[in-house]
C-alpha cells in the first residue's frame, strides 16, 4: 500500500511538472505583445463625392483637343474626354507637361503593345489562381473600349476606368430554363432558322424533362456563343429574365464576369501650385481569382523625344542622372525600390548589389523646363523605372510603380524535378498612391532646383530642422567592442565573446584624440551589449561582461561628455540575432508568403547569397517592434546616456506576411516612424544608420549615408543629390573611411570636402588579426594604430574647410568638366574640387591637381 501511495504522489509530481514545462512552452511561444496594424493605415473609406464634368471658361489660347477643368494661379489642367489623357500647362513660362506624349501616333519604332502603353495612363499587373503573370493597359482594356466614367471634384477630376472584359461569355444565357419560358421568352420571337439554331442546344434535363439544360460542349465555342447571345438578345431576352431562371433553377452568380477585369479610380488635382495624382487603393475592385500584383502609373509623364537635351534624376544612392538619349539602347532600363528591397524575401539570393534608394523621388529636365515628382502616399510599396529612347519605342521617360502584394518563391519537388511557382498573399495594400508633381521655371530647371524643392517642402512640413551652431563638425567613431568567436574546450566546440575594444580602452581612444585636438568626438559603440555585436533580444539589456562593467560604461560616457563628445551605444530592433526567451520565432518573427518564418542569414559575398555558416538571424515582425522599443527604452533610462545608435530602424523596412496580421511595408514604415518619434523624445540625440528619408525628422546624426550611386551602365552622372537636400539640418557622414573600398586617402579627403560629409572611421583597440575566423572577418582593417595619425589629419584639414559652411545649405552644385566640381552654399562660400591630374582654375581661383579651393564672399 505504502509502495502504491509513493507511485500515486511520484505520478502526480511527474504530471504537476510535465503541466508546468506545458504551460511556460504555451505562453512562451504566444510572444509578445502586438499592436493592431489597421490603425497605422489611414485608408480612404468612400471617395470624395463628384459632380457631372464641366468645363471652365478658358482665357487662354487652350490646348487643342482638350477642355479646361481645374485652375490655380499657377497651374491649368486640361482633359481629353476622348482619350482620357491630361495636360498640365505652367502659367510662369508657358510650358505644358502631358500625361501621355502627344505625338505618339507618329512613333515607327514601337510595336503595338508599345503604342498602347504610350496611350495609357495606367498599367496592371496581375497574376491568376496558378500563378501566371500578365499584364492590362487602361488604353487597350478600358479606354478603346469606353469603359470609363469622369467626374469633376474639388479643384480637379477623377477618372474610374473599367479594366479588362466584364462580358458574362457562356453565363449571359441561362444553364437551365423551363419548357414554357423558352418558347415564351425567345423561341416565340425569332424567326423559324433562328428558333431551331436555339433549340437544338438545349435538351430536357434529366430527371425534369419540363426543364431544358444548356449543352455547353457546343455554346462555349466562340462562334456559337456569338450567334446564341445574338438570338437571346434579338428576343428582348434581359437579365432580368437571366436572374429569374437562374433564381427558379438554384443557379447561383452569373451576373458577373469570370474573365479578370479591375475597377480603379485615379484622381489628379491641383495643389498649392502641384499636380497631385493618386489612386485611393481602397476602392479599387478585383474579379473572381484574379489578383493584382502592382500598378504603373503615368508612366509617360513628361516623356521627352528624341530632339530633346535634358536628364532624368532617380534616387540611386546619392543620386544619379541619366541624360536623355544617351544611346545606351542595349542597356537595362532602370528599376529600384524606394527604401532598398524588403528583406522578407526566402530566395536566398540577391540580384545585384547596389545602393538602396534611400528617397521617393523622381524627375526629369527637358531643355529649360523640368518637373519634380515626390511620392507622398505608398513610397513603401513603390518602385522608380526610368528608360532612355530608341530602345522600345522614341522617348525617355520615368515614373513610379507599387507592389500591392507580398510575392515569393515556392519550390516543389516531383521526384527529381524542381517547379518554382510565384505565390502572392491574398491580402492587397489598402491605403492610398499619391505622387505630387511641381515644375520649375529656366532658372530652377536643374537637379540643384529640384533638390532645393525637396529640401523646402521638408522644411515647411517640419521634417527637417536647421543645425544648432557648432564650432567644429563631428568626428565619427565607430568602435568595435565584443564579438562572438568559436572556441573549443575538450574537442567540444562552442561560442563565447571576444573583446576587441573594452570600455577601458575606449575611454583611453577618447582621451588621446581630445589630446590631439579632436574637440567633438561622436563615438557609436557597437558590440557593447550581452553577447556582442550580434546582441541579445533589445529586451534583455546589459552590458557585455568581456568589456568591462556598467559603471566603466558610464565614466567612458562622462568622459566623452566632458570632451565635448557623445556615446552612442548601438541596439538593433527588426533583426533577431538570438532566441533567447525574450523572443519566440514562432509568434514574433514575421513570416514569408510561404508562411514560414523569417529566419535570414548574411551574404556571402563569393557567392552572392546567403551562406548558412554565416550564422542567422530572424526579421521581426512590425507588430511586435512597438513592445521591443518600450522595453527597451524601459532599461535604458537606467544608462543615463545622452545619445543612442539606431542600427537598422532608418535603414531597413521589412513586411510581414502572417495569414492572421499581414503587414505591408507602408504600414511596417508608419509603425518604425512612431518608434523613431518615441526614441527621438526620451533620449537627447539620436545617430541614425543608413537614413532613408522617413528618418530624417528623428535624427540628430546619420551615418553610412550614400556618398555614391550604384554605377549602373544606364545612368551617366553622380550627384550628390542626398547631401544637397539634408546639408545645414541633419549632421551626416558616410562609411567609414579606413573600410571603403577607396584606399586612397587624397581621394577621400576631396570626395569628403564636395559632399559635406564629416570624417567617419571603424576602429578596435585589438588588431584585426584577432577577428579571424569570426563572422566578422569582413573588418579586416580597424587596429586603430594604424589609422590614428591619417584620421586625425583628414579630420582637422577636413573640418578647415567644411566648419565654416556646416550650418549652411548647398544651393548649387556644379560640374565644370568632368572632374571638376563647384560645390556653393547659402552662406556665399564656394568649394572648388579637382579630381583631375591637371592644375585648372575656376572662376578666378586657381585650383591644383588633386586639390581643392575656396572662394566666394561668405555671409
Amino acid at each position: 500500500m505504502k509502495n502504491r501511495k509513493m507511485l500515486v504522489a511520484v505520478l502526480a509530481c511527474a504530471a504537476a511538472i510535465c503541466i508546468l514545462i506545458f504551460s511556460v512552452l504555451f505562453f512562451s511561444s504566444r510572444g509578445v505583445k502586438a499592436v493592431e496594424a489597421s490603425t497605422y493605415m489611414e485608408v480612404t473609406a468612400e471617395l470624395e463625392t463628384g459632380s457631372e464634368l464641366t468645363a471652365l471658361p478658358d482665357s487662354s489660347t487652350g490646348i487643342p483637343g482638350m477642355k479646361l477643368v481645374a485652375d490655380d494661379t499657377e497651374l491649368s489642367l486640361y482633359y481629353n474626354a476622348e482619350t482620357t489623357e491630361v495636360a498640365v500647362k505652367d502659367k510662369r513660362q508657358g510650358q505644358i507637361w502631358y500625361s501621355n506624349p502627344a505625338n505618339r501616333n507618329e512613333d515607327t519604332l514601337a510595336s503595338g503593345f508599345e503604342k498602347e502603353l504610350l496611350s495609357s495612363q495606367l498599367t496592371v499587373l496581375f497574376r491568376d489562381s496558378v500563378g501566371t503573370l500578365d499584364t492590362f493597359t487602361n488604353f487597350a482594356q478600358s479606354i478603346s473600349s469606353k469603359q470609363f466614367t469622369t467626374e469633376s471634384i474639388k479643384n480637379g477630376i477623377r477618372i474610374v476606368y473599367t479594366i479588362g472584359d466584364t462580358s458574362i461569355g457562356i453565363d449571359a444565357l441561362p444553364k437551365y430554363i423551363s419548357k414554357v419560358r423558352m418558347e415564351e421568352k425567345v423561341l416565340s420571337k425569332l424567326d423559324k432558322p433562328t428558333a431551331k439554331y436555339v433549340g437544338l442546344r438545349y435538351y430536357p434535363k434529366d430527371g425534369n424533362p419540363e426543364v431544358l439544360e444548356r449543352i455547353d460542349a457546343q455554346v462555349s465555342k466562340q462562334l456559337v456563343l456569338n450567334k446564341m447571345t445574338a438570338a437571346f438578345t434579338k428576343a428582348g431576352y434581359s437579365t432580368e429574365d437571366l436572374a429569374f431562371d437562374n433564381q427558379e433553377n438554384g443557379v447561383g452568380g452569373g451576373s458577373e464576369s469570370t474573365k479578370p477585369n479591375f475597377v480603379i479610380p485615379l484622381e489628379y488635382r491641383l495643389d498649392k501650385g502641384s499636380l497631385v495624382v493618386s489612386i485611393p487603393v481602397n476602392q479599387v475592385k478585383e474579379s473572381g481569382e484574379y489578383q493584382i500584383r502592382s500598378l504603373e502609373v503615368l508612366n509617360m509623364f513628361g516623356a521627352a523625344d528624341q530632339q530633346t537635351d535634358g536628364y532624368m534624376l532617380v534616387p540611386d544612392g546619392s543620386g544619379s542622372l541619366i541624360h536623355l538619349n544617351n544611346g545606351k539602347v542595349k542597356e537595362e532600363q532602370y528599376v529600384q525600390r524606394v527604401y532598398g528591397t524588403d528583406p522578407n524575401d526566402n530566395s536566398f539570393r540577391r540580384g545585384q548589389v547596389s545602393e538602396n534608394a534611400r528617397m521617393p523621388v523622381f524627375g526629369l529636365k527637358a531643355g529649360d523646363a523640368a518637373w519634380f515628382a515626390v511620392i507622398e502616399e505608398g513610397d513603401a510599396v513603390a518602385s522608380i523605372s526610368a528608360d532612355i529612347s530608341g530602345k522600345k519605342n522614341s522617348y525617355n521617360f520615368i515614373h513610379s510603380s507599387y507592389t500591392l502584394r507580398g510575392e515569393d518563391e515556392l519550390e516543389l519537388y516531383t521526384g527529381a524535378t524542381i517547379q518554382e511557382i510565384q505565390l502572392l498573399n491574398d491580402e492587397i495594400y489598402k491605403g492610398d498612391i499619391q505622387v505630387r508633381y511641381s515644375f520649375l521655371d529656366k532658372e530652377k530647371a536643374s537637379y540643384s532646383g529640384m533638390a532645393e524643392m525637396y529640401r523646402n517642402k521638408l522644411v515647411a512640413e517640419e521634417s527637417l530642422q536647421p543645425l544648432t551652431e557648432e564650432k567644429d563638425i563631428p568626428f565619427y567613431l565607430d568602435m568595435l567592442g565584443a564579438v562572438d568567436k568559436q572556441k573549443s574546450f575538450l574537442g567540444v566546440p562552442y561560442r563565447s565573446e571576444i573583446s576587441m575594444t573594452t570600455f577601458e580602452q575606449a575611454t583611453e581612444i577618447a582621451t588621446q584624440l581630445k589630446q590631439d585636438g579632436i574637440d567633438r568626438l561622436l563615438m557609436r559603440y557597437s558590440g557593447w551589449s550581452g553577447k556582442g555585436v550580434n546582441h541579445e533580444t533589445p529586451s534583455k539589456l546589459k552590458t557585455e561582461g568581456v568589456l568591462g562593467s556598467k559603471s566603466e560604461l558610464l565614466e567612458l560616457s562622462k568622459a566623452l561628455e566632458q570632451a565635448g563628445g557623445t556615446l552612442f551605444p548601438d541596439i538593433a530592433f527588426q533583426q533577431i540575432y538570438h532566441n533567447d526567451g525574450g523572443f519566440s520565432p514562432s509568434s514574433d518573427a514575421s513570416r514569408f508568403v510561404t508562411r514560414e518564418e523569417a529566419e535570414l542569414y548574411p551574404y556571402n559575398r563569393a557567392l552572392n547569397r546567403m551562406d548558412m555558416t554565416l550564422g542567422s538571424y530572424f526579421l521581426l515582425s512590425p507588430a511586435k517592434l512597438p513592445y521591443f522599443v518600450d522595453t527597451f527604452m524601459n532599461k535604458y533610462e537606467s544608462f543615463e546616456m545622452k545619445g543612442v545608435s539606431l542600427r537598422d530602424l532608418g535603414d531597413i523596412l521589412s513586411s510581414d506576411f502572417r495569414v492572421s496580421r499581414v503587414i505591408q511595408r507602408q504600414t511596417a514604415k508608419e509603425i518604425v516612424e512612431e518608434q523613431l518619434g518615441k526614441l527621438d523624445e526620451k533620449i537627447d540625440q539620436t545617430l541614425i544608420a543608413g537614413g532613408n528619408a522617413y528618418a530624417w525628422p528623428y535624427s540628430d546624426n546619420l551615418i553610412n549615408v550614400p556618398t555614391s550611386s550604384s554605377r549602373f551602365v544606364l545612368t551617366d552622372e553622380e550627384i550628390p543629390f542626398y547631401e544637397m537636400v539634408v546639408h545645414g539640418y541633419i549632421n551626416y557622414s558616410g562609411t567609414p573611411v579606413n573600410l571603403s573600398d577607396e584606399q586612397d586617402l587624397g581621394k577621400q579627403v576631396l570626395r569628403s570636402i564636395e559632399l559635406g560629409t564629416a570624417p567617419h572611421f571603424s576602429w578596435s583597440y585589438e588588431p584585426s588579426s584577432k577577428l579571424k575566423f569570426t563572422h566578422f572577418d569582413n573588418m579586416y582593417s580597424t587596429y586603430y594604430k594604424d589609422w590614428y595619425d591619417q584620421a586625425v589629419s583628414m579630420y582637422k584639414e577636413v573640418n578647415k574647410v567644411l566648419s565654416p559652411v556646416q550650418n549652411a545649405q548647398i544651393v548649387n552644385h556644379i560640374r565644370h568638366q568632368e572632374g571638376v566640381v563647384e560645390v556653393q552654399y547659402s552662406n556665399g562660400t564656394s568649394i572648388y574640387v579637382n579630381y583631375t591630374d591637371k592644375d585648372t582654375t575656376v572662376n578666378g581661383v586657381p585650383v591644383g591637381a588633386g586639390q581643392y579651393g575656396v572662394g566666394g564672399e561668405r555671409s
